[in-house]
């Protein structure tokens, strides 16, 4: 999760992870919560009038049965959006994680420092593998 200390908007931020669905059936994730965020929402970089633009996915991010998904800069995301507090590099945020299938997953995910300039929502040819 990226922290909101030097961020120009300190209300929001995202988180990044990589999913893996060891089962035999496709599912997605559909929500995510926390008690640091007012709204959460599953994110993707779309192209819009040209542009590209982040807007929330509809039907939430698969994750295909044997395989996994990556949650990443420019790509699929965890937005976190009315950040109850500033969050700063070395804080741990729990987050809960909510699929297709029923299951729940809570998570203690790490807050990483960055500045504005590192946010590039570009489409990636890969996916990246830092969380």
């Amino acid at each position: 999760m990226r922290a909101t200390v030097g961020a120009e908007d300190t209300t929001m931020t995202a988180a990044f992870m990589s999913l893996t669905n060891p089962g035999k059936t496709d599912i997605s994730l559909t929500s995510a919560t926390s008690p640091v965020a007012g709204i959460m929402q599953l994110h993707e970089m779309a192209m819009k009038d040209g542009k590209m633009v982040m807007q929330e996915k509809a039907g939430g991010v698969k994750v295909p049965a044997g395989s996994h998904a990556h949650l990443a800069p420019s790509r699929d995301h965890v937005m976190l959006m009315g950040l109850k507090q500033a969050l700063k590099p070395g804080d741990e945020v729990p987050i809960t994680l909510r699929f297709s299938d029923g299951s729940s997953h809570d998570l203690t995910v790490p807050v990483k420092a960055f500045t504005e300039e590192e946010e590039h929502y570009q489409p990636s040819a890969t996916p990246s593998t830092t969380p």
